[in-house]
C-alpha cells in the first residue's frame, strides 16, 4: 500500500459546494482516472481519502490538502498526470508527493491556515488598519454568534496569529489573517473580521496555506 499526499486548489465555479460534494467529486475523478484507489474494509468500501480542514462553504482555496491511499505503487508524478484531465472545472491539482503510510493524519497536524479576504471597512482603510492593529494589541476579543437557537461566545483573540490590512479592489480592503486551527482550538475568517469590525460580511474568503508542524 501507498501513501500519497496532495495539493488541490478549489475556485470560484465550486465554491458553494459542500464538503460531501467534494468528496463525491474526488471519488468520480480518481475513478475515472483509473487510480488504484485502496478501499476501506467491511459491508460498504469507501475509497481511502483524507482532507484536513474542509473549507466551509462559500470559501475557496488554493492550498487545500488531500491524503489518498493505494493499493499499488504509483510515482506521484503519474497520479497527477491521470488525474488533470479529469478535473472539473474549479478544481486544480498542484503538487503529489509520496508520505509514510502510518503518518499522523492530516486532521492531527495542521496547525494553522492563511486567508485572504475582501471586505468593506464603514471608515475606510486607514480606520480598518487602526482597527486591526487595537485588535491585535488586546489581550481578549469576545465574539458572540448564534447556533440554531443557542448564543455562544468564543475568546477568538488567542487564535490568531496575525492581521495585515491593505488596499483592495474598488475601494475594498484586502485582509490578511493567520490563524490557528486544529486540536487547540480554530476560528473562522468572517469571526475575525467581525471582531475587528468588519461590519458588512466579505465579499470573498480565500485560503492561500495549510500549515503543519514538522
Amino acid at each position: 500500500m501507498q501513501r500519497l499526499r496532495l495539493r488541490f486548489g478549489r475556485g470560484s465555479a465550486v465554491r458553494f459546494i459542500s464538503h460531501l460534494d467534494t468528496m463525491r467529486c474526488w471519488e468520480r475523478v480518481f475513478r475515472r482516472a483509473g487510480v488504484p484507489l485502496e478501499y476501506t474494509q467491511g459491508f460498504t468500501p469507501h475509497p481511502k481519502l483524507a482532507v484536513a480542514a474542509p473549507l466551509a462553504v462559500g470559501f475557496t482555496g488554493a492550498a487545500e490538502l488531500m491524503d489518498i491511499w493505494l493499493r499499488k505503487w504509483t510515482p506521484p508524478e503519474a497520479v497527477m498526470m491521470m488525474v488533470r484531465p479529469e478535473l472539473p472545472q474549479g478544481f486544480e491539482l498542484s503538487l503529489a508527493w509520496e508520505i509514510p503510510v502510518r503518518a499522523p493524519s492530516l486532521q492531527s497536524i495542521v496547525s494553522s491556515a492563511r486567508y485572504l479576504c475582501v471586505a468593506w471597512f464603514d471608515d475606510g482603510l486607514s480606520a480598518a488598519q487602526a482597527a486591526a492593529r487595537t485588535f491585535l494589541e488586546s489581550d481578549s476579543v469576545t465574539y458572540e454568534y448564534r447556533r440554531q437557537d443557542e448564543l455562544r461566545s468564543q475568546d477568538i483573540r488567542p487564535l490568531v496569529r496575525d492581521v495585515v490590512v491593505e488596499p483592495g479592489p474598488g475601494g475594498a480592503c484586502e485582509i490578511g489573517l493567520d490563524v490557528h486551527l486544529g486540536q487547540e482550538g480554530s476560528v473562522r475568517p468572517e469571526h475575525v473580521l467581525a471582531g475587528i469590525g468588519f461590519a458588512v460580511p466579505p465579499e470573498s474568503i480565500h485560503r492561500v496555506g495549510l500549515f503543519w508542524e514538522s
